[in-house]
């Protein structure tokens, strides 16, 4: 006969084989739709920048895309601008995403082909994972560095072979690599600063004034006459504008947010291999034996770079696994869901100090346990009504200052954890009036509810923000746990206003 604990591994095992979330498979497709939108766009530069000056087609594209980006931030009552904090982000977002770097490719490819501007561009792939390190601390394994640097290599032979590289001058490949590393810094910057910004949000008016900047200048210094707005170049910068601006800069954005650096980081790679086929289907390009055995080394090296993730971020752990402490690499899983490491953690910590709720904080970095005070709160509501470290818990005044300071730096908590002791995991009326203020979380993170027992601990679940429903639903479970038990009117709560009055 199997244990308990056995049983719940084999049912996290078949869940996890068996039930890919909606939000995998939303995921994929929006990997795949950068993909297509993007490899797509090189014809339409090089078609708009061969009547149209590189100024006026850089900015009539966002000129174009801008309309579209403010409708559909009224639409979705989306918030134009940047937090005030963020503002300094606005200006960088303006200048190193939008402005410098697309003008650099679009000068760039007067003087280069496009192939050679591909593998410059995807060269991105690479430096977004260099990036990473010293600015997110991510720790990228040798496999996946060496993983993308083949991918990158055969990709560079397989535009080489099939179309060859043509230079007329040697501005055009600086020019188009200084843009590279530009968006690849961008890209680590969103990561680390834009986390908590709508994809709408973090492109409307940096484009918008981008837009209008380049255009102006183009205007001004270029003066293109009648002869530039040809059907071509007009066409192009359309189809650049609606397409490649809109919907390819709003789903990319949103990928970044959700994706690790890795995953990420091999649109860059792979966009151009699109763009071969599109070359291949629409102007008739030879493919050969040596660009499909190419072509495959690169997606082998796609696939070994996500198996090495995926080995670095297995299943949930049973909840009798041991504690110990989590790294970077294996505390977060790639949509920002607690690993098995954090898990262990957490589940040994509610373990401790059973039959009290535990409590405390999950980062990228790793898992920090938190005193629950709330025993030696006095003369407030807490003791007033009955609530003790059995039923609630409170943060000290340390671990407040902690929680607050993290979002200002590097590491931001991204889960609050607390254990419900024999009442189920579920996020009760107590929790959600705590967690939430005016429709809005009070802090921006997930919470983890631990169902325990003085037996084990059953499962977790945990909760997102919902912004449409204006509460925390359900977005993942861990395990078995039990829903609320019955006859239960008060559950443990991540009760923000006895913790804010405990730390006076």
């Amino acid at each position: 006969m199997s244990s308990a604990l056995e049983t719940d591994t084999a049912r996290t095992i078949t869940a996890r084989f068996h039930r890919p979330s909606r939000r995998t498979v939303k995921l994929a497709l929006c990997f795949v739709m950068v993909c297509l939108i993007w490899g797509s766009t090189w014809i339409a530069i090089k078609m708009a920048v061969t009547d149209m000056p590189p100024l006026t087609a850089s900015g009539l594209r966002f000129v174009i895309a801008a309309p579209v980006f403010i409708a559909a931030c009224r639409y979705l009552n989306k918030p134009m601008t940047y937090p005030r904090k963020l503002n300094w982000f606005f200006g960088f977002i303006f200048a190193c995403y939008f402005a410098i770097p697309f003008y650099l490719y679009n000068f760039g490819e007067q003087y280069i082909s496009s192939g050679l501007t591909a593998i410059c561009f995807s060269s991105v792939a690479v430096l977004m994972v260099v990036f990473s390190v010293p600015i997110l601390r991510t720790r990228i394994s040798a496999t996946q560095f060496v993983s993308v640097l083949v991918a990158f290599t055969a990709l560079g032979a397989l535009i080489m072979h099939s179309q060859g590289v043509a230079v007329t001058s040697g501005w055009g490949v600086l020019a188009v690599l200084c843009a590279a590393v530009l968006h690849a810094l961008a890209y680590i910057m969103i990561k680390k600063h834009g986390g908590e910004i709508h994809s709408l949000t973090l492109n409307t008016l940096p484009m918008t004034l981008a837009g209008v900047v380049l255009t102006g200048l183009g205007l001004i210094i270029e003066r293109p006459g009648p002869e530039a707005f040809t059907a071509r170049s007009v066409g192009a910068t359309l189809y650049l504008g609606v397409i490649a601006s809109v919907i390819g800069f709003a789903v990319y954005f949103w990928l970044v947010q959700r994706t690790d650096t890795v995953t990420a980081s091999f649109v860059f790679v792979l966009f151009p291999i699109f763009s071969q086929l599109f070359s291949v289907m629409i102007e008739g390009t030879a493919f050969s034996h040596v660009d499909l055995a190419l072509t495959g080394v690169i997606l082998l090296a796609f696939g070994m770079t996500q198996w090495g993730q995926r080995r670095n971020q297995p299943a949930s752990l049973p909840p009798s696994a041991s504690a110990g402490s989590s790294t970077s690499s294996a505390t977060l899983t790639a949509d920002g869901q607690p690993s098995e490491n954090a898990l262990a953690a957490v589940y040994a910590h509610v373990q401790d100090v059973y039959p009290a709720e535990a409590c405390g904080f999950i980062r990228a970095t790793g898992v920090t346990r938190c005193a629950n005070v709330i025993d030696q709160l006095s003369g407030d509501r807490a003791v007033e009504s009955g609530r003790t470290s059995r039923t609630g818990f409170a943060f000290g005044l340390p671990d407040l200052r902690v929680l607050a300071e993290s979002f200002d730096g590097d590491d931001p908590v991204r889960i609050i954890y607390h254990s419900h002791p024999d009442v189920g995991a579920y996020f009760s009326e107590e929790d959600h009036r705590h967690a939430v203020f005016d429709d809005r979380p009070v802090y921006p993170v997930r919470h983890l509810v631990v169902d325990v027992t003085n037996e084990r601990v059953r499962g977790s679940r945990l909760f997102d923000f919902d912004e449409h429903l204006g509460h925390y639903t359900e977005y993942a479970s861990f395990g078995s746990p039990e829903e609320r038990a019955p006859d239960v009117s008060i559950a443990g709560s991540a009760d923000q206003r006895h913790t804010n009055q405990g730390a006076q």
